[in-house]
């Protein structure tokens, strides 16, 4: 790889911390781990229920599904957008970030009580647009408040009560909707209650306004791709690696419920091979992988992760039996543990401190990009073969950026 245009080394230059550092970083800490059980709610919710929902209850069409499927990510696009206006009208991250849940848990009372099919479909996607534009907000606060050395171990507490919170709202709403699937109306209240907790969490952590300085608009931060060729070149081996593992998320789900593919699972079944066995591998990974991502080299640790999502898919769409599938959901759920932490905290390993937020918006509007697509190619793909097919193309795309990632593994900045 050539010189990078931009040299950012402010990540890894940190001057002495005080003890008000110290207290930032406690409270940051505090409620982050409070916050994040009512997070896992809503990640079950939406990763499952709200699709499984969209197919048994609403017979929902392919496109329906698909727009369901990529809701969150479609958020990511308008990140940059959301990351200037914050900046420009000097609100502090955490209150913003509060607000997008407070918006996120208005739109889910209207899924809640709507009838309509185009309807609901409307207030899921948006209510997931809403939340996801937390993203580089808090990425900034933890850049802030958190030591470089430490920001992979504060960060493993919350993701394992997450997986957690995610196991017991998927028990407890894959039980509910195989007694009658019209009780997915108490998991939404449920999650509504979820967003406005997460809002009033959220809020109370410390964080001072951005700079529009260092933000710069949407254009001057997508410039970046380029200024940066280093952080431009990591963004096209991830665009390939999110593709490949994407396009086969909502397929799982296809697989699983759908009687056309031979197994026709029960509601609960399908919540505890989605939700409940990989939130479980996550739990018990997740502290290892915090660890790794603070000490090993970057291209190490997300080639380990893409190996695991690699096998993972191998195994789950060549098989029937229940045992295999969860052995498949396990190694999903290993490398989901490392993925979480890695794809929130990596641009610290390359960005200036002050520039984590620009950074880490572009990461996630190319991540909305690939995701807005990926179902639609996924079901594509699914309509002219099968879910073998799905599986094929899922696995060349991830295999191809292990390949890439590791043509960068010796590059100056990474000897840094």
């Amino acid at each position: 790889m050539s010189q990078p245009f931009i040299t950012p080394l402010g990540a890894n230059l940190s001057p002495p911390r005080s003890s008000t550092d110290d207290d930032r970083a406690a409270a940051t800490y505090r409620n982050d781990v409070l916050r994040a059980p009512f997070y896992g709610i809503l990640e079950a919710g939406w990763s499952t229920f709200a699709l499984l929902i969209a197919i048994r209850h609403f017979d929902a069409p392919e496109t329906y599904k698909a727009f369901i499927a990529g809701a969150w990510p479609i958020g990511f696009l308008l990140t940059p957008l959301t990351l200037y206006f914050v900046a420009k009208r000097q609100i502090r991250p955490s209150l913003a970030s509060a607000c997008m849940f407070a918006l996120a848990a208005l739109l889910m009372v209207g899924a809640t009580v709507i009838q309509s099919l185009t309807l609901f479909t409307v207030f899921i996607i948006t209510s997931q647009m809403a939340t996801v534009q937390q993203g580089p907000l808090m990425i900034q606060i933890y850049a802030e408040n958190y030591p470089a050395h430490e920001r992979g171990k504060r960060m493993t507490t919350p993701f394992i009560l997450t997986a957690l919170s995610m196991i017991l709202f998927s028990l407890l709403g894959g039980w509910l909707l195989d007694i009658s699937i019209n009780y997915y109306h108490l998991l939404f209240v449920i999650m509504v209650l979820a967003a406005a907790a997460c809002g009033w969490a959220t809020n109370r952590i410390p964080s001072i306004p951005l700079s529009t300085d260092h933000v710069g608009n949407p254009w001057q931060n997508f410039s970046l791709i380029w200024k940066d060729r280093l952080f431009g070149y990591l963004l096209g081996s991830w665009m390939l690696l999110g593709l490949g593992n994407l396009i086969t998320m909502p397929i799982r789900v296809e697989y699983l419920a759908n009687p056309e593919f031979g197994i026709n699972a029960d509601n609960a079944t399908i919540a505890f091979l989605l939700v409940v066995v990989p939130a479980a591998a996550r739990i018990l990974s997740t502290k290892v992988w915090g660890s790794l991502f603070d000490k090993l080299h970057l291209i190490t640790t997300r080639n380990l992760l893409n190996a695991f999502f690699l096998l993972g898919i191998a195994c789950f769409f060549f098989t029937k039996n229940i045992i295999l599938l969860t052995f498949a959901m396990i190694l999903v759920g290993l490398a989901t543990g490392g993925g979480k932490i890695i794809w929130s905290l990596w641009v610290t390993k390359i960005a200036p401190q002050e520039k984590v937020s620009s950074y880490m918006s572009i990461h996630m509007a190319l991540t909305g990009f690939r995701g807005t697509l990926a179902p639609f190619i996924g079901y594509w793909i699914l309509s002219s073969s099968a879910p073998k097919g799905v599986a094929f193309v899922g696995m060349l795309l991830i295999f191809v950026s292990i390949l890439l990632f590791e043509c960068v593994r010796h590059h100056q900045r990474f000897e840094r």
